[in-house]
């Protein structure tokens, strides 16, 4: 009987003997999303981390312990704030599946530290490379803000006094056929510009650089600007009575404004110093003066008459990136807001926008002044009555349906900020956000 008991325990010894030991564990996938929350983007991320097979962790401390998240190696992003990725929860969804909150948005390319023991592992320590919709640029453009590492770019301008040269027609038309080759515009449209330019009336838009500026919509998302000044085609029924070089009529000191003659035609006035400007330089400004039409203003009205100027500026900087560097004051506020709109954007902040961005810094750093959107500069800079009840400008509305139409957006309201931002994001192309990193030097803050 002893024998028969001795041979069993040693059939048994050696049939355990043979069992496989466990499979190592290992990290099969680790991919990086954005949070949202009421369906805006928040500056944070979950890391979802799927394994081989189904672990248990020894202890919950052990699991808060077990990961750690760095950068790529040689990351620009290294000693910077947003570099940083703290872990801010750790929760096991599955037997094979571990969720990580982190408290920062996470560049493609990063690694995550398992240590396996913590899932009833070996001592290993595991490392695996996470995946992620942003690039390093995309998340400071999303997380963070620039700032200006060439102030040449904001300092102030001496203004300079108008020329014959800028009053030369011929002159001014080579400048137009040359920017229609810079924009690589198709021969039609060079034809319908040209045409414009030369038809147009010269008592009502005298000077040759507004006759070129105004002519110059004509193919862009911004080409009502056209018939709204030059045809009955707008609000008053009739065309403009007069564009050209004067003083703004009332006390502020503004670049442009709209006002009305006896019979309710308008009149759009310059101030006189910017006709020394490159013409591409009062395309935008054109742009934004014809929206207003009606004699009800509101704020959201200036707003959006600013976004699409500046919108429109910072796409006419990747035919001519000089501008930038123009001595005319419009190159500098055109500069300031443009870097306000690349810091703004609530739905898409990697993109341009007009409203806060979820990391609610200031839209302007190291300037001395707290703006925490375009909106807000925008708003902080606005003279004169507002009336909310004010309706939407169809110059305005059409300018933002050409743009949504061309990336097959839904429609909105021209006057809806939470949309204009939105479109505004949608709409920007990366290469036009890497241009204006280039031109102005752009760096993180």
């Amino acid at each position: 009987m002893g024998g028969i008991l001795a041979l069993t325990v040693v059939l048994t010894v050696s049939c355990n003997s043979n069992n496989p030991p466990p499979t190592p564990i290992r990290p099969l996938q680790a991919n990086a999303e954005r949070l949202y929350e009421n369906d805006l983007p928040l500056a944070r991320s979950v890391v979802h981390i799927h394994f081989n097979r189904e672990f248990k962790p020894v202890t919950l401390r052990a699991l808060n312990t077990a990961f750690q998240l760095k950068l790529p190696e040689d990351s620009p992003l290294t000693g910077h704030s947003l570099g940083e990725m703290p872990i801010e929860n750790i929760e096991v969804v599955s037997s094979q599946t571990i969720e990580i909150t982190v408290g920062s948005l996470i560049a493609n390319g990063s690694t995550l530290q398992v240590m396996a023991k913590a899932l009833s592992g070996s001592d290993e320590e595991l490392t695996i490379t996470i995946s992620s919709e942003f690039t390093e640029l995309g998340v400071v453009l999303a997380g963070g803000v620039f700032g200006f590492d060439d102030l040449s770019v904001v300092a102030p301008r001496q203004v300079e006094e108008p020329t014959a040269v800028d009053r030369d027609s011929n002159v001014v038309r080579a400048e137009l056929q040359d920017h229609l080759e810079d924009r690589q515009a198709s021969v039609t449209v060079r034809e319908t510009v040209l045409a414009l330019y030369d038809g147009m009336a010269e008592e009502i838009v005298p000077a040759p650089k507004l006759r070129a500026a105004l002519a110059a919509l004509a193919g862009t998302f911004a080409d009502a600007a056209v018939r709204s000044l030059l045809s009955p085609e707008n609000c008053t029924g009739t065309r403009a009575a007069f564009i050209g070089f004067q003083k703004p009529p009332g006390e502020a000191e503004l670049i442009a404004r709209v006002t009305y003659d006896d019979n309710g035609r308008r009149i759009l006035s310059i101030r006189p110093d910017l006709e020394a400007a490159p013409f591409e330089l009062l395309i935008p400004l054109v742009a934004h003066e014809a929206i207003h039409c009606d004699q009800v203003d509101s704020l959201e009205e200036e707003i959006v008459a600013s976004a699409i100027d500046v919108f429109l500026y910072i796409h006419l900087l990747l035919s001519k990136p000089e501008l930038a560097f123009d001595t005319s004051p419009l190159a500098r506020n055109f500069n300031i807001e443009a870097l306000a709109m690349l810091n703004s954007g609530r739905k898409t902040p990697e993109a341009l926008g007009i409203l806060p961005s979820p990391h609610g810094r200031e839209v302007l750093p190291e300037s001395g002044v707290m703006h925490r959107s375009f909106a807000d500069l925008i708003a902080s800079s606005y003279f004169g009555e507002t009336n909310s009840s004010a309706p939407v400008e169809p110059v305005a509305q059409e300018y933002l349906d050409t743009l949504a139409q061309a990336i097959g957006m839904s429609l909105g309201s021209a006057i809806d900020l939470n949309y204009v931002d939105s479109l505004l994001g949608h709409a920007t192309t990366f290469e036009a956000i890497a241009n204006m990193l280039e031109i102005f030097e752009l760096s993180p803050r």
